[in-house]
């Protein structure tokens, strides 16, 4: 074999460490040529009218985002406004009834912050001058539009009110002016009850038992035991409240306790129990403005107290129609002498929704305004203080959609035997309303 040589028998060698890669060699930065200048001059100069129309463009938005920042009206608050414009008629009646039209307007500006998100602060603005057809122009207190009310279009606060949550299920309102049931809890007629966008009469709108709050101040609670049964209890006061003098204040003037039972059995049908304990200090409000004289004023003035008591339903028979029902009871007592009244009301509403086009609404109401059935309080030694016939309140109406911040409403009452009482001929309330909303 050939001799082993010096490689063949040496021991083998560590591996060289590693070599760093050599640093990338920084390439120096390119030079502009003048070439490339006096290409880039021409540019500008090719484009001069287009930069320079970019530029006040961006100088007007800035100036008007200035201007913006400068008269924010506010990060808390949002404004909801709406304007009715109406004219009214009234025919037939008692023969001392004034057949005439009018031209009419309400205003409400509503002014809505949150300061947490949750909570809720309503200032309300009002203008209007919409002057009742009850009493003297109509012979009756039953012929009353749904957005009435006569301030010579002075503005006044409304509603001044405060909506704070509880809890997840739990929410309280607090008002000092402008308290009324119907806003604050379901009335169980959902399709008649805004006064600009449903029903055009006061009593077609909803049951007059939410009328007893009169717009005054008042606290309330509204609890949900669960999305299908829940309670409200409130306290109003409907006159007085920040008068001092004997007979007014929070506690020693008119005032009301109202309760409110709401099931939900279905996602289709709402039943309602609610009842209300009222005293009222002059007598003359005992049935909220509606209904026949007698029934608002059963003892010709004197101080009463009422046990209110009442049934309602709203039942959705499709996605379109809604039918919906109320009936009442007021067991009226005199403060100061003999005397106890019972008056029923009731009535029954169906709208059709979409009718005719996309958001319009077709509504009807067919009911009987408060009346006095009984009557234990005598003058002159009888008891003259019943409504002895029934009249019927028949209406229609129908909302039409212009856009979204425009109806246009014709509505009409039928009142037969206004007063309840059948020597009154057949008297007819119509009108036209037209609701800006924004």
């Amino acid at each position: 074999p050939p001799p082993l040589t010096t490689p063949d028998v040496a021991p083998p060698q560590p591996e060289p460490a590693p070599v760093a890669p050599p640093e990338p060699q920084v390439e120096q930065e390119e030079t502009i040529s003048q070439q490339d200048l006096d290409r880039l001059k021409g540019l500008v100069q090719s484009f001069s009218a287009e930069l320079q129309a970019v530029d006040n463009r961006l100088v007007a938005v800035e100036e008007k985002l200035a201007t913006v920042q400068k008269q924010a009206f506010s990060t808390t608050t949002k404004l909801v406004g709406e304007a009715i414009f109406a004219v009214t008629g009234l025919a037939g009646g008692p023969a001392t009834a004034t057949r005439t039209t009018i031209f009419s307007d309400r205003v409400r500006l509503n002014f809505r912050s949150s300061f947490t998100g949750k909570d809720l602060l309503l200032v309300r603005l009002q203008a209007r001058n919409s002057t009742s057809f009850a009493g003297a122009a109509s012979g009756t207190n039953m012929a009353r539009l749904g957005f009435e009310g006569n301030d010579n279009n002075n503005v006044t606060l409304q509603r001044l009110q405060y909506q704070l949550p509880l809890a997840p299920t739990t929410k309280v309102f607090v008002e000092t002016v402008g308290s009324e049931f119907n806003d604050n809890y379901y009335t169980f007629n959902p399709e008649h009850q805004a006064a600009g966008l449903g029903a055009v009469t006061r009593f077609g709108r909803f049951n007059p038992i939410y009328r007893l709050s009169g717009e005054g101040a008042g606290i309330g609670v509204d609890h949900k035991f669960s999305p299908n049964l829940g309670l409200v209890l409130s306290y109003a006061v409907p006159s007085g409240v920040n008068d001092p003098t004997g007979g007014n204040g929070l506690f020693n003037g008119s005032n009301v306790l109202f309760s409110q039972l709401t099931v939900k059995p279905t996602e289709d049908v709402n039943l309602g129990l609610i009842y209300a304990r009222a005293y009222n200090a002059t007598g003359t409000l005992v049935s909220g403005n509606n209904g026949s004289a007698i029934a608002n004023n059963p003892f010709s003035g004197s101080p009463t107290t009422a046990n209110h008591y009442s049934l309602a339903a709203s039942v959705n028979l499709s996605k379109e129609v809604v039918l919906s029902a109320w009936g009442g009871l007021t067991q009226a007592t005199r403060q100061t002498g003999a005397g106890s009244a019972d008056i029923w009301n009731y009535a029954g509403t169906l709208a059709f929704k979409d009718f005719g086009s996309k958001g319009s609404t077709l509504g009807f109401v067919v009911g009987m305004q408060p009346k006095v059935t009984s009557n234990s309080f005598l003058v002159n030694g009888a008891p003259t203080r019943v409504d002895r016939d029934t009249s019927l309140h028949i209406e229609a109406f129908y909302k039409y959609k212009v856009s979204d911040n425009l109806y246009i409403t014709p509505g009409l009452l039928m009142l037969t035997n206004p007063e309840h009482n059948s020597s009154n001929p057949t008297e007819y309330l119509g009108t036209i309303r037209t609701t800006f909303v924004f």
